[in-house]
């Protein structure tokens, strides 16, 4: 098979935000373009139709910018199947449930992003109806609603490779630990909160917080998770750097 040659976008939609990576270097892409095809042949060699491909790891490690990054190539590659990406921030219980419902006396709202403000019974369903051959609408998360927006990610394909990404891939409490049996492969980016803060309170600005409340929130929730999120990167099939990390790419 003649393998097409790639080329990477100057920037990146990721739930609505605009990211740049025109300064990704040559061994930021060579080491991209060979993750993609890495990707590919897990696909091929799972021998069934419907694949489902984690991507676990830190908040602000780019989960979300590898997984719309390999949307964009395998648009090029000239696949025999289907490729998609769906993020666990789409299922999130909407804010007016988690204002209204409380955990140790705080609402679930003030603790946003931890393992236990999603539904995570709902992303089973729709997993198990994407590895049966199902029609299934996943849904999408908005960074300007702040909210999930149900259907927006259709899958009819019989043949698919299905992209999830976020924190909890890999967790075993509060239910996570249905969903690694359902991962057919699971990377883990990996990097430490020296290195992820800047970006964490970067898109929560972008997003509407201001920087006191971007701080007290990546205080008091997204440092928290990333410290625990790290404990489970031994349960991945491979751990990798984020883009920032990779030699050439700043």
């Amino acid at each position: 098979m003649q393998i097409p040659e790639l080329t990477f976008p100057a920037a990146l939609t990721v739930t609505g935000q605009t990211i740049d990576i025109s300064g990704f270097g040559l061994q930021l892409k060579t080491f991209y373009t060979g993750l993609f095809w890495e990707t590919v042949d897990h696909y091929r060699r799972a021998g069934k139709p419907r694949v489902a491909i984690g991507i676990a790891g830190p908040t602000g490690a780019g989960k979300s910018v590898v997984a719309v990054l390999f949307q964009e190539l395998a648009r090029q590659a000239r696949l025999a199947f289907a490729f998609e990406a769906v993020t666990i921030d789409a299922y999130h219980y909407p804010n007016h449930y988690l204002l209204s419902h409380c955990s140790d006396g705080v609402a679930l709202k003030q603790v946003k992003g931890r393992f236990d403000t999603y539904d995570v019974a709902a992303l089973v369903r729709d997993l198990d109806a994407f590895a049966g051959g199902q029609n299934i609408a996943f849904p999408a998360y908005s960074r300007t609603l702040h909210d999930p927006v149900p259907d927006r990610v259709p899958i009819t394909a019989p043949a698919t490779l299905l992209i999830l990404e976020g924190l909890w891939l890999l967790s075993d409490q509060g239910g996570w630990e249905r969903i690694r049996p359902r991962l057919d492969f699971c990377y883990f980016i990996d990097s430490d909160q020296e290195r992820t803060r800047p970006a964490v309170l970067k898109r929560h600005m972008a997003g509407g917080r201001t920087l006191a409340d971007a701080t007290r929130h990546y205080e008091n929730v997204d440092g928290r998770n990333s410290a625990q999120v790290r404990q489970t990167r031994h349960k991945a099939d491979k751990v990798i750097p984020p883009y920032y990390e990779v030699g050439g790419g700043g």
